[in-house]
């Protein structure tokens, strides 16, 4: 497994709240089962079915609308956010929230991916008899909304990634491998050596395309070439990459591939998010949330596996997304948190008391939105 850390016991330092070292937070009504940003645009849309955008440097919101829910991942251009929710997929004007079109498909949406000028969605149908999933479809719709493609997966997906000009996804029972969309517009399925559902993928685009595994195996996959390993005996939960990936499991443990140096750390709790972002110094950091009986948040160096920071929540962390020097969460009480490298450096220089003051501040702003309602 390579190098193993106790979390515990490599740093001392105040624990922190998210809220202390966020630059924005806002709200949205229900769970938050999306987040994304895109220049200068903060997105989000919850379980209850609201979609609400941000500008993350004023904080000012923009456009705020409604939908049947859940809401459930998300993709957008410089023009539309494309967004799946219940039955559906919708593309919103991201300048003012107009809804341009929405496309009714059969089972509930799942993935959103944009990829060959075209919207990708995947669709599954629960089946309550085998306790399992028991169809899944994978649909192409292009810019205008029309349907160009509808092709049944055997299973559901539960990854979506392009890699060059092919579409893949990481498949549950039966097939427990991957399969592609090929040019043709067909299916190919592609098996593994050993056979465990995907439960997460991620990568794709100019790097490799990552599946994690039921039993703790990561498969890559560049064209038809696949590596697998395994860094740890639970399902892995939460995977990113970025030169190489790093994983959270089900144990609790956050482990890196090779190119990190195979570390792996316990962070004593369901491991639910896992992102590289944000940094105290050069390089990205990881990002990990863990959940047991409450949230904690934390900031890991990527060459060596030290915790450098420890930040407590008060809900669970539900969704996140990054990109260059932002990262975002979004949590089951319905916050949306930004957090900006420069603000994360400058607060995490600051005394230990200032940051508890600010800490006191941020519960009284938590308290006084609580009355509002929200």
């Amino acid at each position: 497994m390579g190098l193993v850390l106790e979390s515990r016991a490599r740093y001392s330092m105040t624990v922190a709240s998210l809220e202390s070292y966020s630059s924005l937070v806002r709200e949205i009504d229900g769970e938050c089962s999306f987040v994304r940003a895109s220049g200068d645009f903060l997105f989000s849309g919850s379980r209850s079915g609201e979609v609400v955008c941000w500008n993350i440097s004023s904080g000012a919101e923009i456009w705020r609308r409604m939908f049947d829910g859940p809401c459930s991942d998300s993709d957008c251009n410089e023009e539309l956010l494309f967004f799946s929710e219940s039955d559906s997929i919708h593309a919103v004007r991201v300048s003012s929230g107009e809804v341009i079109w929405s496309v009714k498909l059969e089972g509930s949406s799942d993935f959103v991916l944009i990829s060959n000028e075209f919207v990708w969605v995947t669709t599954s149908v629960y089946n309550f008899e085998i306790q399992d999933y028991s169809e899944g479809t994978v649909w192409q719709i292009d810019f205008g909304g029309d349907v160009r493609n509808k092709l049944e997966t055997v299973g559901r997906a539960w990854s979506l990634s392009a890699q060059e000009s092919q579409v893949v996804m990481g498949l549950s029972r039966p097939r427990c491998g991957y399969a592609i969309v090929t040019e043709e517009g067909g299916i190919e399925y592609l098996k593994l050596e050993e056979q465990h559902p995907v439960t997460i993928g991620n990568g794709g685009g100019v790097w490799p395309v990552v599946l994690g595994h039921s039993n703790g195996m990561i498969t890559e996959i560049v064209g038809h070439e696949v590596e697998t390993t395994t860094p740890g005996e639970s399902s892995i939960r939460a995977i990113d990459y970025f030169d190489g990936w790093v994983v959270g499991l089900e144990s609790g443990f956050v482990s890196s591939s090779e190119f990190f140096g195979s570390w792996s750390v316990d962070l004593h709790g369901i491991i639910d998010v896992v992102r590289f972002g944000p940094s105290l110094s050069d390089g990205k950091g990881v990002w990990a949330s863990s959940w047991e009986k409450e949230s904690k948040i934390f900031l890991i160096d990527s060459s060596e596996g030290n915790v450098e920071l420890e930040i407590s929540h008060h809900s669970r962390i539900r969704s996140s997304f990054s990109i260059g020097d932002v990262i975002c969460f979004g949590d089951s009480s319905g916050c949306v948190y930004v957090i900006e490298e420069n603000v994360l450096r400058r607060r995490f220089a600051l005394p230990a008391e200032e940051i508890s003051e600010e800490d006191r501040s941020s519960e009284m702003r938590r308290k006084i939105r609580g009355l509002r309602g929200g």
